[in-house]
């Protein structure tokens, strides 16, 4: 596989869960990933494995609430002026809960790294998708947001706030030839199994009610579609959304009201 050869890549939260399916599949590819996360442990850990492949990564350590990380990072995944493909990854996820016990840390720490760090992302890397001359940016929503989902309130937010920037920076683009559209993921990773802790039970009985009684494989069903994205064979596809989350969002009906703690102060 070679469709994104000689190309250049940034991927946030790129170092576990769905980001490090991402990266891997983007360095397979055949581009240069630099991967931002958080966790460093994590991050390095990613980039061993896509070197190990025969890939090429690098990694920066980043708070993507922080605009000055999310500057250096920019900065770092930039390969002679240019960025080809940027993926937004990284969210928050805070407890289900009720929205009258909302906090203002849970609003502020989804929104600070959803939609606020994906445009500050989108903002700073501009002019280098621009100097591609034929960019991709792949933004990470959700169907808690598109179908509604109850006790999910400041990630539901958030994730609609990005789907709303997708389709803006998509119109406003085009014209520079970059192609922005946004993957709707369901799958079950580690990440969010030690995020959620007891929450688990209830997440993993809500994917057997799929239409597929399963998430998605991170490496095998998620990271191919994004992949597409980012490549040539989406040329002439931008300011869409791709499900990708076996009919969750439009199928099924997820009800988070049993959650522990949803209604507890």
């Amino acid at each position: 596989m070679s469709r994104l050869e000689n190309r250049s890549a940034l991927v946030t939260g790129g170092g576990q869960g769905l980001g490090r399916a991402v990266s891997r599949r983007l360095a397979q590819e055949g581009a240069h990933v630099t991967i931002v996360d958080l966790n460093e442990e994590k991050g390095r850990e990613c980039v061993g494995l896509i070197t190990d492949e025969g890939g090429s990564a690098g990694f920066v350590r980043a708070n993507v609430a922080k605009r000055d990380d999310i500057a250096a990072a920019v900065a770092e995944a930039t390969v002679d002026g240019k960025l080809d493909v940027l993926v937004n990854a990284a969210q928050y996820f805070a407890m289900p809960k009720a929205l009258e016990l909302v906090t203002d840390k849970d609003w502020e720490l989804s929104e600070a790294t959803g939609p606020k760090a994906t445009f500050r992302f989108m903002q700073l890397a501009h002019p280098a998708l621009v100097a591609s001359g034929g960019a991709s940016v792949v933004n990470f929503v959700s169907g808690s947001a598109l179908a509604g989902i109850g006790y999910t309130g400041p990630y539901s937010a958030a994730k609609g706030a990005v789907h709303a920037l997708t389709k803006v920076a998509a119109k406003e683009w085009a014209r520079h030839g970059i192609r922005v559209n946004a993957i709707c993921p369901f799958a079950l990773t580690d990440v969010q199994r030690d995020m959620i802790g007891t929450e688990w039970d209830n997440y993993t009985r809500t994917a057997e009610g799929s239409p597929f009684g399963r998430g998605a494989d991170p490496d095998t069903e998620i990271a191919p579609a994004v992949a597409f994205l980012a490549s040539a064979d989406s040329g002439f596809v931008t300011g869409t959304v791709l499900y990708v989350d076996g009919g969750m969002t439009e199928l099924s009906t997820v009800d988070y009201s049993a959650s522990p703690g949803v209604f507890e102060g």
